[in-house]
């Protein structure tokens, strides 16, 4: 689809965003990751890209393969940003260099220029001599130059763990950065974690890059916003245990894409009142980790990007869920946040929406 086609569909049904609150969309990326922020002041934040065009729901393409006939990662993105009124991003953090949340990359600039580039530094997966073309194709090794070549002439940050960044009113700390995480706890934090005690191994890490995976910490008023990209079960060990550094959140986006490989038990001292997993319909949402996220111990709201083809059990109440099985697909979940707390999460595809209030509310 053209760009001027998409401006033309997209900027007719936009809506400004309101005017002393945080807007956040979790957009569908059939699996992959991508979160767009519009601050008050207007200022804008992307984490993660999503699939190349073609991909999605964790199936790559091998090159000259075709593409699969539905919008884009880059094309979702692009209208959930019309949407709030963004026609650039000020900021484009990537978490890691992983196909389903780098491959978007080219088609999102496409689209939507950006200013500054934030990442955790080079890419660290290398792959076997034996690998196939299509992970090949699909490599962090493979694709890791453009993110290079996108970020040339442009402002570029790669970050440590500790390190601040500010975009506008939201103030945002990273907590993991390639492969290391707080040394020490944050003012207010460094509560001992009960959930240590007797933890497993984890099941598998998933390739170097997710260990390497950037955290972040967000604060918008009253409100704090953990990301963890996709974050090893180890990982989040050494950032909660045996007392978590960075205490607890409001609003968690589910590590991992709801796979076993985080979420480890320790990740109950997250303690999140809203939890929002980026599944796709086959990829993400194992049992062991809604159980997980079920069993937190404040948790008020869970909301999913898809229902489960494999687990449909464990899907729970559809309202909360943005795309359910045989229905139109790319809706993604909508959140606005004011300073002083509110938090109403909303459903895109039936306008379901529910109201929370951060714990630093009045």
């Amino acid at each position: 689809m053209r760009k001027s086609l998409l401006i033309a569909t997209f900027l007719l049904c936009a809506a400004p965003a309101g005017a002393q609150e945080l807007k956040i969309i979790s957009v569908d990326v059939e699996g992959g990751a991508a979160v767009l922020m519009r601050t008050p002041a207007g200022k804008s934040l992307l984490i993660d890209t999503g699939w190349a065009p073609g991909q999605g729901g964790g199936q790559g393409l091998t090159p000259g393969e075709a593409p699969k006939n539905e919008p884009s990662s880059a094309e979702r993105i692009f209208q959930a940003a019309h949407s709030l009124g963004i026609t650039h991003l000020d900021y484009l953090v990537m978490t890691h260099y992983h196909a389903d949340h780098l491959g978007g990359l080219e088609s999102v600039l496409a689209l939507l220029p950006a200013d500054t580039f934030v990442d955790h530094g080079p890419n660290r997966e290398t792959l076997p001599p034996d690998a196939d073309v299509r992970r090949s194709a699909n490599a962090p090794q493979t694709r890791y130059p453009a993110w290079l070549a996108a970020a040339k002439g442009h402002s570029h940050i790669s970050v440590s763990a500790g390190d601040v960044l500010n975009v506008g009113a939201l103030h945002i700390r990273f907590v993991a950065s390639d492969g290391r995480v707080l040394k020490a706890a944050l003012p207010g934090a460094g509560r001992a974690n009960p959930a240590c005690a007797h933890v497993p191994p984890p099941p598998r890490v998933g390739g170097e890059e997710n260990d390497r995976s950037l955290g972040l910490l967000m604060r918008f008023g009253r409100t704090r916003i953990v990301d963890l990209g996709d974050l090893t079960w180890n990982k989040e060990i050494a950032l909660l245990c045996p007392a978590n550094k960075m205490g607890r959140a409001d609003i968690y986006f589910v590590t991992g894409h709801g796979m076993d490989l985080s979420n480890s038990p320790p990740t109950a001292a997250i303690d999140p009142l809203v939890a929002i997993m980026q599944n796709g319909p086959t990829k993400g949402g194992s049992p062991d980790v809604v159980k997980t996220v079920e069993s937190y111990p404040h948790l008020q709201g869970f909301w999913r990007t898809h229902a489960m083809v494999r687990n449909p059990e464990l899907d729970g109440d559809p309202n909360y869920i943005a795309n359910l099985r045989g229905g139109a697909d790319g809706n993604p979940i909508r959140l606005s946040i004011t300073e002083t707390g509110q938090i109403t999460v909303t459903n895109s595809r039936n306008g379901f929406s529910r109201t929370y209030m951060a714990r630093g509310a009045p």
